[in-house]
């Protein structure tokens, strides 16, 4: 199953091919400046890096948010307009989710946080390891009843490992907070992958699930952004 996957919700955008669970192509791109001009040159490199055309791809994934509106909005305003143009199927992904899935592996919870500006944080929680698991949905608020959600919702003497750039902003806070307790990633992992985005939405196309071209639309949490 050959997968395009898209996430430009950050300010670093990436687009990957899949090919089963081989990854084919991938090219990032700081998507701050011009990046409306730029995503399609980037994904028509990737396809030609892949040798395949856009009308052989068995489907696209993009990652939805929340993230920054614009880069979200263009990313999926693209990938829709492709795949209904070629009939293709489409899966939105969780920009969370996709943050998260690099630390699949790690045993415990898992919680990836971005900067929402305005003295909030995007997050949500997964549990890793044997039992991939969505522990809550995603979530808009500040760090402090964020990290008070986590005191009510997970056992007092587990790890905690975070993950994703809100922690350039607020990991003294989670550190003052929680001590010994929170893991944080490396730095290399805070952003989401074009190969991760394009590995999960091939995950639920194989298990029959895709979305509307016409009711897909960007993930911004925060209630009034459409």
């Amino acid at each position: 199953m050959k997968i395009l996957g898209i996430d430009t919700s950050t300010p670093i955008g990436s687009i990957a091919l899949m090919d089963g669970d081989n990854l084919v192509a991938e090219h990032t791109l700081n998507i701050v400046q011009a990046h409306s001009s730029r995503l399609m040159p980037a994904i028509d490199s990737v396809l030609k890096w892949g040798n395949i055309t856009v009308e052989a791809l068995d489907g696209c994934a993009v990652g939805i948010g929340p993230g920054s509106f614009t880069g979200i909005r263009i990313g999926v305003a693209t990938i829709k307009s492709v795949c209904y143009a070629l009939d293709t199927p489409i899966v939105g992904i969780s920009t969370l989710e996709a943050i998260a899935y690099n630390l699949r592996s790690t045993n415990g919870v898992i919680c990836p946080l971005l900067d929402a500006r305005r003295s909030e944080i995007y997050g949500t929680v997964f549990h890793g390891g044997t039992e991939w698991k969505r522990l809550s949905e995603d979530l808009c608020l500040p760090i402090d009843a964020f990290l008070d959600q986590l005191d009510t919702d997970v056992p007092a003497n587990g790890t905690l490992n975070f993950v994703g750039d809100g922690l350039l902003t607020y990991g003294d806070a989670v550190r003052e907070r929680l001590g010994a307790r929170a893991n944080f990633a490396h730095p290399i992992f805070n952003v989401p992958r074009g190969a991760t985005i394009a590995h999960l939405g091939a995950q639920r196309l194989q298990h029959g699930e895709s979305d509307s071209y016409w009711t897909l639309v960007p993930n911004y949490v925060r209630v009034g952004l459409y």
